[in-house]
């Protein structure tokens, strides 16, 4: 059986800082006025990505975010790719640049379909990723390793996609 990894309220609060740091530190080539943060899995991702918005902020501007839905492990991709495809479109006409961010990358199918569609110059951020994932991020906070461990955030609640 494998050990919960629990991500407690302040830990997560300690990744996003780190994360912060890490960003700035490399002095990645983002800016308000042409980059979009892509908040995907909102409800997993929205707190790590609003921290972020506001923490790179530049001349008293956050980044704008948008919200990309994934499908989970026992759904479909097609209707969400779809939709991904349509929003993207629009997005596309206004952003030279992308952002994005996820709180948990698992297995690393989500960010691999969405990263084969986009053509503009895009990063990619996982708050903790599963050193088995198939998508490697440009940035992460935690590595962890989903065979040993089960990635928990002090928010979540059983639902009937996951097995707890």
């Amino acid at each position: 059986m494998k050990s919960l990894l629990f991500i407690s309220e302040d830990k997560e609060k300690a990744l996003i800082q780190e994360m912060t740091y890490r960003i700035q530190v490399s002095r990645i080539d983002i800016h308000p006025s042409d980059t979009c943060f892509l908040m995907v899995s909102p409800d997993y991702s929205a707190i790590v990505t609003q921290h972020l918005s506001h923490a790179l902020s530049m001349n008293q501007e956050i980044f704008h975010i948008e919200s990309v839905n994934v499908p989970f492990p026992d759904e479909d991709v097609t209707e969400y790719l779809q939709e991904f495809i349509e929003n993207y479109s629009k997005w596309a006409k206004r952003w030279k640049k992308f952002v994005l961010i996820e709180a948990g990358v698992i297995r690393g199918g989500n960010y691999r379909w969405i990263t084969d569609i986009i053509q503009q110059k895009y990063y990619t951020i996982a708050l903790c990723e599963n050193i088995h994932s198939k998508f490697k991020s440009d940035f992460v906070s935690l590595y962890y390793d989903d065979m040993k461990e089960d990635l928990h955030f002090w928010w979540e609640k059983p639902n009937n996609h996951w097995k707890f």
